[in-house]
């Protein structure tokens, strides 16, 4: 009689043991089948409340994937929008360009030109969508050289500073010591070029954009500051966004493609960029790069 109570136990056991085992896998396996058909809000740690097993760290894996696979399509939905907006502007003043010239042939000059302006507006946007795209990509066919950082954010700080004259602004800069770095030389130019002229573009007329670049703590810096009208502090991630401009560029000439750019960049070389308000008004825009060997990613 004993023998048959122990047996029967251990066999109650094992099933409220492989009950206790399986219900997650249950959750895991109905988990898998909504996000394979596009549920992508699904969650399943929640169903797992309580646990401290390896099995509810696979659940909290799982929500993280979930969710990055949920951010990464949503921003490829809102980019897809974004640019269909971007084309129809353009496309519709070339149309209005070509009615103009078949309703009144004597002002076909000044259609070849607003059709030529469409044109090249519409070759810029295309070349910056195709840079996101590459940098999205995992870029592998741009060259790797070794170059002096604080070099070249002189050059293009110098270059800069007579499109700021120009427009009745200032740049100045300051570089300090040496910091060369084996980076995807056209990318980091990219990226400086827009963060530098982005300063320029939005500060005030008559300001000056303080730039500034040099090693600090193991790390290439360039911080480049304005005077401009500043950006809200909810914002301030978003500005690194495909198409974001913000009310204080919408006055502005682009894409709002120039410092998404560049944050793809400084992202694809280890680096970070971040963006913060300036005490007395203007933005303060800082591409920070390991100087490490091993800094620039492969994929």
């Amino acid at each position: 009689m004993p023998v048959v109570i122990g047996l029967i136990a251990s066999i109650v056991f094992s099933l409220l043991l492989a009950w206790h085992l399986s219900k997650p896998i249950r959750h895991l396996r109905w988990a898998l089948g909504a996000v394979a058909s596009g549920k992508l809000e699904t969650r399943v740690r929640p169903l797992m409340a309580g646990r401290r097993d390896e099995i509810s760290d696979l659940g909290q894996d799982f929500d993280r994937m979930a969710q990055h696979l949920q951010s990464l399509i949503g921003a490829q939905r809102r980019l897809l929008h974004d640019v269909s907006h971007e084309l129809r502007s353009p496309l519709a003043r070339l149309q209005a360009a070509i009615g103009l010239v078949r309703q009144d042939p004597a002002r076909l000059e000044a259609s070849l030109d607003r059709i030529e302006r469409e044109a090249v507006r519409l070759d810029e946007l295309v070349g910056q969508l195709l840079t996101i795209a590459r940098l999205d990509a995992g870029v592998r066919d741009a060259r790797e050289e070794c170059i002096d950082l604080v070099d070249l954010a002189a050059a293009i700080a110098d270059d800069a500073r007579f499109e700021a004259q120009a427009q009745g602004r200032e740049l100045s800069f300051e570089g300090v010591g040496d910091a060369a770095l084996v980076v995807r030389g056209e990318l980091i130019q990219r990226a400086f070029e827009n963060v530098i002229r982005n300063g320029v573009k939005y500060t005030g007329e008559g300001s000056t954009v303080e730039a500034w670049a040099g090693a600090e703590a193991g790390r290439f810096v360039l911080r480049v500051a304005d005077r401009g009208p500043g950006v809200p502090e909810a914002d301030l991630e978003a500005i690194f966004e495909p198409f974001y401009r913000g009310l204080n560029g919408q006055a502005t000439s682009g894409f709002g493609l120039g410092l998404a750019i560049a944050k793809r960049a400084v992202v694809a070389h280890g680096g970070h960029i971040l963006a913060a308000n300036r005490v007395g008004g203007g933005l303060v825009v800082e591409i920070r790069l390991p100087l490490a060997a091993d800094s620039l990613r492969k994929g």
